[in-house]
């Protein structure tokens, strides 16, 4: 089973609203060597981090779950799996180190409810936790996480 990312509203307008301001301080700064290449290089790292942790899509088979970005990807072996169900994580979530929007929601965040975890998603609405034997917590988003609940509990 194979299930797009969606990012939501605010992810893609803040992507959009940054990516356009690094592009618009590079263009103003060209001309001024040292400013150019601070702007530049900061803006390749960011993309870069994006490429390697915003999720693109989650895929589950009889023996793993996969989160895919554009460079990386997370594997998650069912076997490890103690629990799994549908789940929204709330705007009072702490990112310790994580992105809060920009290319979708990835990294590692906490919440007084359910304590650390991490997450690759892009719309709080489509979001499923996973608990772990070892304790572990995963947030994972796609775009009908239901089916996805269920295929994994079927695999379990």
């Amino acid at each position: 089973m194979k299930s797009r990312v969606r990012l939501s509203k605010f992810s893609i307008t803040l992507t959009t609203i940054i990516t356009g301001i690094f592009i618009a301080a590079c263009i103003a700064t060209f001309d001024e060597r040292p400013a150019f290449l601070c702007i530049l290089g900061l803006l390749i790292v960011i993309l870069l981090f994006s490429a390697i942790y915003a999720p693109i899509y989650v895929s589950a088979n009889t023996h793993f779950i996969k989160v895919s970005s554009l460079l990386s990807g997370t594997i998650i072996q069912l076997s490890e799996i103690e629990h799994v169900e549908l789940f929204q994580p709330t705007m009072g979530a702490v990112r310790i180190l994580a992105s809060g929007g920009y290319f979708g929601y990835w990294g590692t965040f906490r919440e007084n409810d359910i304590g650390w975890y991490k997450a690759s998603y892009g719309r709080a609405s489509d979001c499923f936790i996973l608990i772990m034997k070892n304790g572990d917590k995963y947030v994972f988003g796609c775009k009908n996480p239901q089916s996805m609940v269920d295929y994994i509990k079927n695999n379990l």
